[in-house]
């Protein structure tokens, strides 16, 4: 079985590894990943390994469903009521014996309640226009404000001006730049090419500092980088580790892949 290293900045599916295996010629492959982007979806039926060097976390199995199938044979047993929780006829209360208790209640009883109601509504509006007293706790100590920081001098000021200054101009261009330059290719090119030097530098600088992952690349028949994120990584593994072909996309890999002889007895 030959060993394949995937190189990768960027989120895959879990189909994707299918499409490796097929645009790879679909033949028995061990697939290892070193990624700095956690997989879309669970992959652990995908690949062998998949090594994690970037933020985020790996996803998590999805909980098997028990799935308990009843017996056709089975009969429901038939339910039982006791007699005591049927209620007789003569226990049930009309509407006609309720109405008149409700209706038996005296005049002034009546008037009483109002006048009381009426009398706690106005203490509860005075005692609300009155202003309350505020307590202060014993033994506070007064407030104070905090000290205001040291202002910067010397070279320090003079990189607080620049940073400053550099703001400003870049939040005034991006507002004078029309729209059609700002998503001009040139400029996303530009843009793109800046955060992919970026990103493979310290995807480079992850790879170089795991033994594990330098390892997992050892045993490998063949390394493939994904992405323009992963070009870097490939091309400093390709100078140091000679005998283990790096190369950049499937088409090539699978070229690199038929060459390969397996001897007998490897399968």
């Amino acid at each position: 079985m030959k060993t394949v290293v995937l190189l990768s900045t960027r989120r895959l599916p879990p189909t994707y590894f299918d499409t490796v295996r097929e645009d790879l010629g679909n033949q028995e492959l061990s697939l290892d990943v070193i990624a700095w982007m956690p997989p879309s979806g669970y992959v652990a039926d995908k690949v062998h390994t998949f090594t994690l060097i970037g933020p985020g976390r790996m996803p998590v199995a999805p909980p098997v469903e028990v799935v308990v199938e009843a017996d056709p044979t089975e009969e429901a047993p038939d339910a039982v009521i006791a007699p005591e929780a049927v209620a007789g006829p003569e226990s049930v209360v009309g509407e006609s014996d309720v109405a008149p208790a409700a209706a038996e209640v005296p005049a002034d009883a009546a008037e009483g309640e109002a006048a009381t109601s009426a009398a706690s509504a106005e203490d509860v509006q005075s005692t609300a226009g009155s202003p309350q007293p505020t307590a202060t706790p014993a033994g506070a100590a007064p407030t104070t404000r905090p000290a205001a920081k040291p202002r910067p001098t010397g070279i320090k000021r003079v990189r607080k001006a620049l940073g400053w200054r550099y703001r400003r101009v870049r939040k005034v261009a991006g507002k004078v730049l029309p729209k059609a330059i700002k998503t001009s290719g040139p400029v996303k090119f530009l843009r793109g090419n800046r955060a992919s030097k970026d990103l493979g530098k310290t995807y480079w600088g992850r790879i170089e500092s795991r033994r594990d992952v330098l390892t997992t690349i050892e045993k490998a028949d063949v390394v493939i980088a994904l992405d323009a994120g992963a070009i870097w990584a490939g091309w400093n593994l390709g100078q140091r580790r000679g005998s283990v072909p790096v190369v950049l996309g499937l088409p090539a890999a699978r070229r690199e892949l038929d060459q390969l002889k397996v001897p007998a007895g490897n399968g």
